[in-house]
């Protein structure tokens, strides 16, 4: 079995054409371009959105209580 299995991998494989010719139409360069400009766009908010925790993971800031978010009915604690 593993002999007929190896023998059809064989042929499949030297079947294959050597050359392979190839047309990456013009929308193509566009959708690749969007893509990459979509990842830096992306990964630019994301780094704004999340900048105070980031410089806290790095420990170029220690973090306080201001940085805690209250919602708009809340009332600080008093200690």
């Amino acid at each position: 079995m593993s002999t007929l299995l190896a023998s059809i991998l064989a042929l499949r494989l030297l079947s294959v054409p050597l050359t392979i010719l190839t047309y990456i139409d013009p929308g193509t360069g566009s959708i690749i371009l969007q893509a990459l400009v979509a990842t830096v766009v992306g990964a630019a908010i994301a780094v704004k959105l999340f900048w105070h925790r980031l410089l806290k993971f790095f420990g170029l800031r220690k973090g306080s209580t201001a940085d805690t978010v209250t919602k708009p009915g809340d009332t600080p604690k008093k200690p």
